[in-house]
């Protein structure tokens, strides 16, 4: 049996993010400031990057009252322009980027008879295009350093099952479209060291979604009972762990995957 020291010791060797770069998209709130303030705790330099950039300051500031290292950074991850400065700006602070959390979307709903044609496209203009985006500029980098890396793409189980009625089309398509380009990068870019996955929330008790509670009459199957076999909606922080996992050495043979963090949701 192995002594709480040698445990200690191997835990700290796989997940230690010390001097390591960590951009986390969408980081202000919700399942991205949870993510961020844990790769910041095993020692990663956070970029939280956010459109909202008072909320971004505020993330980044508990972050170093905590001891961690963290930088806010204003992105509208749908313009190209803007991301190809956020990712500017983190040669310049940090040298480069070695984790990409590709947490923003655009989570608005919309009853599917009601749903705008600028609705839809704003959806795959956030959801889609932003991780597309942000994945060109962060493999480029990690590819010229030839360092490796690791991208956690955040999708939704909504890409492989209907959760919610009405609302969620073009939300649970674009979803389905990061799940096909992680599939994409990670079978194209392992050559390079570079490890690229999904996680699939099946619902978290965030801002967001009290949000969408408070807005909408929500309905459908992730609402059902009993579809949720552990009963409950996840915590952030629940979900942020797994992202953790695939961020980390421990998961340094992982690639390519889709890994439902839903309480059973995929499988009742």
């Amino acid at each position: 049996m192995f002594s709480e020291t040698q445990i200690g010791a191997r835990l700290a060797q796989i997940f230690n993010l010390t001097g390591k770069t960590a951009v986390v998209t969408g980081s202000a709130q919700g399942l991205g400031r949870e993510t961020a303030r844990l790769l910041a705790e095993a020692g990663a330099n956070v970029v939280i990057a956010d459109l909202n950039p008072n909320a971004a300051s505020a993330t980044a500031a508990d972050i170093e009252a905590s001891g961690g290292i963290a930088m806010p950074c204003q992105v509208d991850v749908a313009d190209e322009a803007s991301v190809k400065a956020l990712f500017a700006v983190v040669d310049a602070k940090f040298g480069g980027v070695n984790i990409l959390i590709n947490n923003a979307a655009h989570r608005s709903k919309a009853e599917f008879f009601e749903m705008s044609v600028e609705q839809w496209d704003q959806m795959q203009n956030v959801t889609l295009r932003g991780t597309f985006l942000c994945c060109r500029e962060a493999i480029t980098r990690m590819k010229a350093k030839s360092s490796g890396g690791s991208i956690v793409n955040i999708s939704s189980v909504g890409a492989l099952r209907p959760t919610l009625w009405g609302v969620n089309a073009h939300y649970d398509a674009a979803k389905a479209g990061v799940d096909s380009i992680t599939r994409s990068l990670a079978s194209e870019f392992a050559v390079d060291g570079i490890r690229v996955n999904s996680i699939l929330p099946g619902g978290m008790a965030s801002e967001g979604g009290k949000n969408i509670g408070a807005t909408f009459t929500i309905r459908g199957p992730i609402v059902g009972a009993g579809r949720i076999p552990m009963g409950r909606m996840a915590d952030p922080i629940e979900v942020a762990q797994s992202v953790f996992f695939l961020a980390s050495a421990a998961a340094s043979y992982v690639t390519g995957q889709v890994i439902a963090a839903d309480g059973g949701f995929t499988v009742s």
